[in-house]
């Protein structure tokens, strides 16, 4: 009889995402075990069904744990406090003995591995449910199939860090720069490229009805965009990344959505910006592969220049196959972007 390996999916939609593809490489590197993943919330499996959970043998829920039979736990991030006081140390005496409490599995470990050897593996795919549907998902965000496949579309995802996150948020212009560099940005590919611009992140109140949803990370702000410019509603993280990835082009705020975009992307054509230096350098520690940080190339582009229009505009040219006009630069214009510089 196989061995059974569990593991407790927890934390943030990303953290979820990117122990998927963990948990993918596990199961193909070691198809002679058993592999029965737990999901930490109830909240949390009902959201994330629209993903391909089929590398796992079964699936459930956390409070099911007690009664499936396993072996071992494969368990990441088993330090962080939340699972500790909501699961783990609520287990009987029995089943915490086959965690393994002193060695710390961080996804980012893995992917750096799975990255190297198959990054198919890090394109988490839509479940049977989530291809049901997306449809009415792209629908409800007024995005068609027609517009993704013949319009050329920018998407932008909006996270502006603040203090007591885990990501510090020194590095970052204020806000209000942030916006309206951005905006001018995105401003030009409307303007000089008859771009459709789809923002994720933004202009969504935050109420009982969609709070954990949106893990209360979406602001009510918009960028100062004319012309055809759409607002993502929220309703699903996987299925709204899946609209995202469709993008020609896309720009992102550091977060756990951006990370996933990136790699269902293929790291193509997702560029980073405004990013806290506590997000470089933990990139970079943890040598992931993400948005060319640790390329010494790089480093005077995320370290040193501000993230201006016109230097993400350039960069973005440097390393895609945007064509357009030959000095685009000069198209650019933003009322703060002398004072993001």
């Amino acid at each position: 009889m196989k061995p059974t390996v569990g593991s407790i999916l927890h934390g943030a939609y990303g953290d979820y995402y990117e122990q998927m593809i963990a948990l993918r490489w596990f199961k193909k590197m070691n198809p002679d075990q058993r592999l029965v993943i737990f999901f930490a919330t109830e909240s949390r499996r009902k959201e994330l069904a629209v993903f391909d959970t089929s590398f796992a043998d079964e699936v459930y829920p956390a409070q099911a744990i007690t009664e499936i039979p396993v072996d071992r736990f494969l368990q990441f991030q088993i330090r962080d406090s939340e699972l500790r006081a909501d699961i783990l140390d609520r287990l009987p005496a029995e089943i915490r003995s086959k965690f393994d409490f002193e060695t710390i599995n961080k996804p980012w470990t893995w992917i750096r591995k799975v990255w190297r050897r198959d990054p198919s593996l890090c394109d988490v795919g839509l479940s049977a449910a989530g291809k049901e549907a997306l449809p009415s998902c792209m629908e409800q965000n007024d995005v068609s199939e027609e517009l993704l496949r013949n319009k050329f579309t920018v998407g932008f995802l909006w996270r502006y860090r603040i203090t007591n996150q885990y990501i510090a948020p020194a590095g970052q212009p204020p806000e209000e720069v942030v916006r309206s560099t951005k905006g001018a940005l995105l401003q030009h590919f409307v303007d000089h490229f008859g771009a459709t611009v789809l923002i994720a992140g933004m202009n969504l109140k935050v109420d009982d009805s969609n709070r954990e949803r949106t893990d209360c990370k979406f602001s009510q702000l918009k960028l100062p965009v004319n012309g055809d410019c759409r607002y993502l509603k929220g309703l699903s993280w996987g299925l709204e990344l899946e609209i995202m990835r469709r993008c020609r082009l896309c720009f992102v705020m550091a977060s756990g959505f951006s990370e996933a975009l990136w790699f269902k992307r293929g790291g193509r054509d997702t560029f980073l910006v405004d990013p806290p230096r506590s997000y470089l350098l933990k990139l970079m520690y943890n040598r992931m592969p993400m948005f060319g940080v640790r390329r010494p190339q790089n480093w005077l582009h995320y370290f040193v220049r501000s993230h201006s229009p016109e230097t993400i505009l350039r960069y973005a040219r440097r390393r895609s196959k945007i064509q357009g006009q030959t000095n685009p630069t000069q198209s650019i214009s933003s009322p703060q972007t002398s004072a993001a510089g």
